[in-house]
């Protein structure tokens, strides 16, 4: 029976949620190419790319960011891991982003 309908709610089975009694049934099926049959690690990949997504996703948030705050940036350029604020900052440019919403902030106060 399925009880998460996600990546984001689904917790790995502790001691205290593992049943007393568990029946399994082994399906006596010879080997296919299209299935995951004898895979043991048919439930662990989606979480890691979950991980791997998120690193992704920052590459392309400090890829926006040097497209839109710094014209001579590379788009190419590298992040190890783990990505720490400070590398991340310093990534996107900083010195250009403050630069840039100092302007924003005067160009408001100037508004008013």
């Amino acid at each position: 029976m399925v009880i998460n309908d996600g990546t984001w709610t689904y917790k790995i089975p502790t001691v205290d949620t593992i049943p007393k009694q568990l029946n399994v049934e082994l399906i006596n099926s010879a080997r296919h190419h299209k299935r995951v049959l004898s895979s043991k690690a048919s439930g662990e990949p989606p979480l890691l790319l979950l991980a791997a997504s998120v690193h992704c996703a920052m590459r392309e948030a400090i890829r926006a960011a040097r497209t839109e705050f710094s014209a001579e940036s590379p788009l190419t350029f590298q992040m190890d891991v783990p990505a720490t604020m400070a590398h991340v900052k310093e990534l996107c440019g900083l010195d250009v982003v403050e630069r840039h919403l100092q302007s924003l902030s005067a160009a408001a106060t100037h508004k008013a």
